[in-house]
């Protein structure tokens, strides 16, 4: 029972982590975090959002509007946190984003701002800053902004590291994450690394060159925390290889994951044989339905290609 939508974060945590029986086996076990289950954006950034927006807030009482470069779940975060909050919310999104993004923050009542910008690039994250310093607005900045690492190295990997000594898995083999900001595989990397040593390998997910999947991105577009806590290995995967595993994933467990969480069952099927047997975490960042329209468009030319 909660009293508010306020309370759901952090008392909602820990978000299920699940054995997957169709990735386990002959000395294999792989565990997923399902951070779908977080309540607003139903995906991992619920997590950076609500730690930069409550500490924030320390320094800026008075901020009443929270303007931000977002093209997805961190913006449906912003949303829905700034409406519980009464602060207005406005998103600057890159020009290809796709319409349902916007609708989903048009319906939380945000001002959207479809800019020019193919990707958000750093004149971009700096034409929102200075936009939102001449309205006297908050931007929180989740590029650049620590909090988005400090709540997976105090939340996110803490409560992954309890859940698996539960079950006595604890340090896992590896964990196998994708590169978006790097808020979160640097912030879990750090933890594991300080108590356990190198006895847990991190593995970055990446798209292959070229490619794009939502949610992560390559090494050459810099990543700040990645730098921090460089992965063991890095996985490419393509957009074609995440859709199917998506697919795949649905058939045999019945969830419905994400695009970068598909990319993610795709680097762990590459990269364990190298690794070697024992128990695997994959991160699992938010659920299929922002991506509806692009399985749709691809099942529909699976379909043409078969007849």
């Amino acid at each position: 029972m909660y009293n508010s939508v306020l309370e759901l974060l952090p008392n909602i945590w820990p978000t299920p982590l699940v054995k997957l029986k169709s990735l386990s086996s002959n000395g294999y076990e792989a565990w997923a975090k399902l951070e779908y289950f977080n309540p607003f954006s139903h995906s991992i950034k619920d997590r950076p959002v609500w730690y930069m927006i409550i500490n924030a807030l320390k320094e800026c009482i008075e901020c009443g509007s929270l303007y931000e470069a977002t093209s997805g779940n961190t913006g449906i975060a912003m949303a829905c946190i700034s409406n519980a909050l009464g602060i207005a919310f406005r998103a600057y999104i890159p020009v290809n984003t796709p319409k349902l993004t916007e609708n989903i923050l048009r319906i939380l009542g945000a001002e959207v701002i479809r800019t020019n910008y193919n990707t958000i690039s750093p004149d971009m994250i700096e034409y929102v800053r200075r936009e939102a310093e001449k309205n006297n607005a908050l931007n929180l900045n989740q590029f650049m902004n620590d909090f988005n690492f400090k709540v997976h190295y105090e939340y996110t990997a803490r409560e992954l590291d309890k859940q698996l000594s539960s079950v006595k898995k604890s340090p896992p083999k590896a964990i196998v994450a994708g590169i978006g900001t790097s808020g979160h595989i640097a912030g879990i990397a750090r933890y594991f690394r300080e108590k356990y040593g190198g006895k847990t390998l991190i593995v970055g997910v990446t798209p292959t060159k070229g490619d794009s999947i939502p949610g992560i991105k390559r090494l050459e577009t810099k990543p700040k925390w990645v730098e921090w806590e460089k992965p063991d290995y890095v996985v490419e995967v393509s957009r074609e290889e995440a859709i199917k595993e998506v697919i795949w994933i649905a058939r045999k467990e019945g969830i419905l994951i994400g695009l970068s969480a598909g990319a993610v069952t795709r680097a762990y099927k590459i990269i364990r044989e190298e690794i070697g047997e024992g128990t695997y975490v994959l991160i699992y960042p938010d659920d299929i339905f922002k991506y509806i329209e692009v399985l749709a468009n691809w099942l529909e030319k699976q379909t043409a290609t078969d007849k």
